[in-house]
């Protein structure tokens, strides 16, 4: 698995992401631009190519980035089950065996580039496993129903937020409504390294 053509090798079948609001792909671009945030693919600049590359759509892979993360590259969490979330995509390291079968070590999930592709990656397989729907995009996060229908519930809502869909937003229940227990201690580590710092995990009850 190459995270780029040079290390995330693509799946056999790539599925794109059909247009699940609007027939026809009617949501490939933004409605009105001046919704989008100037800066956005500054902060993301790999999307393009990564959801290219994994046959995504890049406003999905645009909005995991940021309701994950904020499209911050050193986002790090703890979980409550001792399992930590690194990076940007806030991959789990329950991911981290097959990752490294491909030389992509947890280090490397903080680089924003590398782990966008490893996001574009997960969604496609994600989509392969459980269809080109809502239910696929929730998967990314979880497929317990509650985390699920919460997790597409706030990439719908950001979506919604940039213009990409039309239609109002919807009503997303809290992490503690879905039985989200927070770990005791909550903080950022380095990932290469192990060593403490004081920064305070990055959390998103709902979108911004």
């Amino acid at each position: 698995m190459n995270i780029r053509p040079s290390y995330l090798s693509p799946s056999r079948r790539a599925w794109a992401l059909a247009a699940l609001a609007c027939a026809g792909g009617a949501w490939a671009q933004p409605t009105d631009l001046s919704s989008v945030p100037a800066n956005l693919d500054a902060h993301a600049p790999c999307v393009a190519a990564a959801a290219r590359y994994h046959v995504v759509n890049p406003w999905i892979l645009r909005a995991i980035l940021s309701v994950e993360s904020g499209f911050n590259p050193a986002a790090f969490n703890r979980n409550a089950n001792g399992s930590i979330d690194v990076g940007m995509a806030q991959i789990n390291s329950i991911h981290f065996g097959r990752l490294a079968a491909h030389n992509v070590t947890p280090a490397d999930l903080m680089d924003g580039c590398k782990a966008t592709y490893v996001a574009a990656w997960h969604l496609a397989q994600q989509l392969r496993a459980h269809g080109n729907t809502w239910y696929g995009i929730g998967t990314y996060h979880s497929a317990s129903p509650c985390h699920n229908q919460r997790y597409a519930g706030l990439i719908w809502n950001r979506l919604v937020g940039w213009r990409v869909v039309p239609g109002p937003t919807l009503a997303v229940k809290s992490q503690a409504q879905c039985g989200y227990v927070a770990p005791r201690a909550a903080g950022r580590r380095s990932v290469a390294a192990g060593a403490s710092t004081t920064s305070t995990s990055v959390a998103f009850d709902a979108p911004q």
